[in-house]
């Protein structure tokens, strides 16, 4: 599997995990999962309350690991968020943001991207089920903020 398609697979994974939490809960707490060079996936939450505090946290941990392991290859960072007023499409406001990082993408001056997944929850007619209806996703780029630079990961 090359770069892109694990970056793909960590996206797909992530994303219908949100989903079906969003189904069940209506709400999901931020969570991270990070993809190791051996293809491991370490999957990264918290009980902190505070929706923000939590992301914070978690942001926090996944700086740690990176510091401390050197063996991430792929990040994904989620939460629930409202679309930026620019990308709002539909009126939907809501959305699953993920922080998406690539070790193999640090040599790009924009290696970095919030992926916004739109989303609505509808009641499924007739039934107590509810759906999370997700729409075309829309991506902001911007610096890494995990990864260091490859100039600055000698010895990596």
């Amino acid at each position: 599997m090359n770069d892109d398609e694990r970056a793909m697979m960590m996206l797909e994974k992530s994303i219908y995990e949100a989903k079906e939490i969003l189904e069940e809960k209506h709400i999901f707490r931020p969570f991270a999962m990070i993809l190791d060079q051996n293809g491991s996936i370490r999957r990264m939450e918290n009980e902190i309350e505070d929706m923000q505090a939590s992301y914070m946290a978690l942001h926090d941990e996944i700086m740690a690991h990176v510091q401390m392991r050197k063996s991430a290859d792929i990040i994904v960072l989620l939460s629930n968020a409202s679309m930026p007023e620019q990308l709002v499409d539909e009126g939907i406001e809501s959305s699953i943001r993920v922080h998406l990082e690539e070790c193999s993408q640090q040599h790009k001056v924009i290696a970095s991207r919030y992926i916004y997944v739109p989303y609505q929850l509808q009641r499924l007619a007739g039934q107590e089920k509810v759906e999370a209806k997700l729409f075309q996703p829309k991506a902001v780029s911007f610096p890494s903020e995990f990864f260091k630079k490859e100039e600055d990961q000698k010895g990596r």
